[in-house]
């Protein structure tokens, strides 16, 4: 497991990085700064293995900070991640201690890539990962060469104008003349050591990458041709499905189709017998009811007949009663007194 820790004084960066590199499972962030002062407190405390430092920060910028850790905690190894596309900052940072240098621009795949080949000792320096690393790490030692030149050439200046001396100058160049000579060589023989081994491992590394897109590829097509298969069965037997189920809906529609005609041819045959049976019904039931109602008529009459002569029966036994009542007292009156048959006989 990689440890990594992340300065920058954008916080927003620290978060897209940490997202990054937090789906490598080889990779782990440990923690954040956001200037030089707090990411050396950091390294002090969390003693990770690759610190990822940004050049313009406050307090103290990134440069100063990689000096600081690069002298204190050596086994630490800093990747410059900067906003600067400017070779003059490369230099900086070689000089600095930094094992790595990346533009902010810079993808995911770079940056894990970068932070793997520093932390297996790979120094692939330049801002960009590619057939242009050899060429770029050329024109980095020539920049060294040509940095290291021009500040020899300005002490000789300020040795110059502070002694006056001719000779002495002369010696004091040759001096560095002969210290130049020999940086230059220990600079390019490094350099070269260097360039060859990354020409290796770069040549071994591509080897490698490319069987492992050709197997990749190869995987790749033999699912993709399974998927193929296997997407074309699945559609066949839906097909037969949805035939068989369609042949079998028709099916049925014809049926009910001609269970309908038929019906249909039914219904009008039997339209004129339920007709002839309605009438003839019709006719059935006004022969059994007209005998009913002419019946029913009889019957009213002389029930009418009989009230009328029940009528006329309580009107003369009322008027009969009425007489009789007269009668007896017209008798009391006059003091006559009329016997009836009966009395005549009882006597």
């Amino acid at each position: 497991m990689i440890d990594i820790l992340l300065v920058d004084d954008q916080a927003l960066l620290c978060e897209v990085l940490k997202t990054w590199l937090d789906i490598e499972q080889d990779l782990r962030v440990v923690g954040l700064a956001h200037n030089g002062e707090e990411a050396i407190q950091k390294v002090e405390e969390l003693q990770p293995d690759i610190v990822l430092m940004d050049i313009d920060m406050p307090q103290m910028n990134g440069l100063k900070a990689t000096k600081i850790i690069s002298q204190r905690f050596p086994e630490v190894k800093v990747i410059f991640l900067s906003g600067h596309d400017d070779d003059a900052y490369l230099g900086k940072s070689l000089r600095a201690g930094a094992k790595g240098y990346l533009l902010k621009s810079t993808t995911a795949e770079e940056l894990v890539l970068k932070i793997r080949s520093v932390y297996n000792n790979v120094n692939l320096l330049d801002s960009s990962i590619g057939d242009q690393s050899v060429e770029a790490l050329r024109n980095q030692l020539e920049e060294l060469i040509e940095t290291y030149k021009q500040r020899l050439q300005n002490q000789a200046e300020e040795y110059e104008n502070a002694l006056g001396e001719n000779d002495r100058l002369s010696i004091i160049e040759q001096q560095y003349e002969q210290r130049f000579n020999e940086i230059e060589d220990k600079l390019y023989t490094k350099q070269a050591k260097k360039i060859d081994d990354l020409e290796r491992r770069n040549q071994s590394n591509w080897e490698s990458v490319r069987r492992e897109l050709i197997n990749v590829n190869g995987q790749f097509n033999q699912a993709n041709r399974n998927l193929n298969l296997q997407f074309n069965q699945q559609i066949n037997h839906l097909k037969q499905d949805l035939d068989e189920r369609l042949s079998d809906a028709l099916e049925d529609w014809s049926r009910q189709r001609a269970a309908l005609q038929e019906w249909a041819v039914q219904r009008d045959e039997m339209r004129p017998s339920m007709e002839e049976y309605e009438s003839r019904t019709r006719n059935e039931l006004m022969t059994v009811m007209n005998p009913i109602r002419a019946s029913f008529r009889d019957v009213d009459k002389q029930f009418r007949k009989i009230q009328t002569w029940i009528i006329a029966s309580s009107i003369l036994a009322l008027i009969a009663i009425i007489l009789s009542g007269y009668i007896l007292v017209v008798q009391a009156r006059t003091g006559d007194l009329i016997f009836s048959p009966e009395q005549d006989i009882t006597n």
